[in-house]
């Protein structure tokens, strides 16, 4: 088995998959599984596992063929093609809705309009001038706020592509909700602009750490605890989770930190 990292062709970006091991090497144009037809990248890089080693499910991941290539670029320009005269659509129509993107990748048999909008909206008639113009199966895909990066991709704020678009959406049909709960126990403004992806939602980072914060949350006195440490009684102002320290104060108001290794002596 193998794992295979893909530049995704023409956006750049990254994606990975398990597969068997096959003939493909670094450089090598190929196809890639997509939840509706194929994608077309580059070989990245191969890691090749040991005899010992248990992959769990596997992807069919094949060399692009020249003709591949050449279909793919024709229904990249017919993408952007369709994007233009469905906006004109819209407008001339007035449909209160907002284009996000359209695909049409390989191995498909539809062109899907991605589209965001506040109400429900009657698009029939705009199918059926978008598929006397295409002649293919027209697909309107509604989609929400949070959906918009995962379809459209982009940066968030540590530099890194966004989630949703580099390996959520291909895992799940529908992003799981993030709550205040899980940036609450990592002490963060909850007024901040940082918490909040490019969708302006809350980020699905805070769910792949909230479990490690939950189980060395345990670990420390509760905020509003009283402690009893060189036989004086304190009460927890604050917790450094992380660094696995608490800030104290005694009745006289002064604040001391405990490391680690002193909280072993509280009682």
């Amino acid at each position: 088995m193998a794992l295979v990292g893909i530049e995704i062709y023409p956006t750049r970006g990254m994606v990975h998959a398990i597969c068997k091991k096959t003939n493909l090497e670094t450089r090598d144009w190929c196809l890639y599984p997509l939840r509706d037809g194929m994608g077309l990248g580059r070989i990245k890089f191969i890691c090749l596992s040991s005899e010992k080693t248990i992959f769990l499910g596997g992807e069919k991941i094949r060399k692009a063929t020249p003709e591949d290539r050449a279909e793919f670029e024709r229904r990249y320009e017919i993408e952007k093609k369709s994007y233009q005269i469905a906006l004109e659509k819209i407008s001339s129509r007035e449909l209160p809705m907002k284009l996000i993107a359209t695909k049409y990748p390989l191995e498909s048999s539809r062109i899907t309009f991605y589209y965001t909008a506040k109400e429900r909206v009657d698009f029939r008639a705009l199918v059926k001038d978008l598929a006397a113009i295409f002649k293919v199966r027209i697909q309107m895909q509604q989609v929400g706020v949070r959906d918009e990066p995962r379809v459209l991709g982009g940066c968030g704020i540590c530099g890194r592509p966004v989630c949703c678009a580099l390996f959520l959406g291909k895992r799940k049909e529908k992003l799981d909700s993030v709550s205040l709960e899980v940036a609450r126990i990592q002490n963060l403004p909850l007024t901040s602009s940082k918490i909040s992806g490019i969708c302006g939602r809350l980020r699905c980072c805070l769910n792949f750490e909230y479990p490690t914060y939950s189980i060395l949350k345990k670990e420390l006195p509760r905020v509003g605890e009283i402690v009893r440490w060189q036989g004086e009684n304190m009460k927890v102002i604050a917790q450094d989770i992380l660094k696995k320290t608490v800030i104290v104060e005694t009745k006289e108001g002064i604040k001391k930190p405990l490391t680690k290794e002193e909280l072993k002596n509280i009682s």
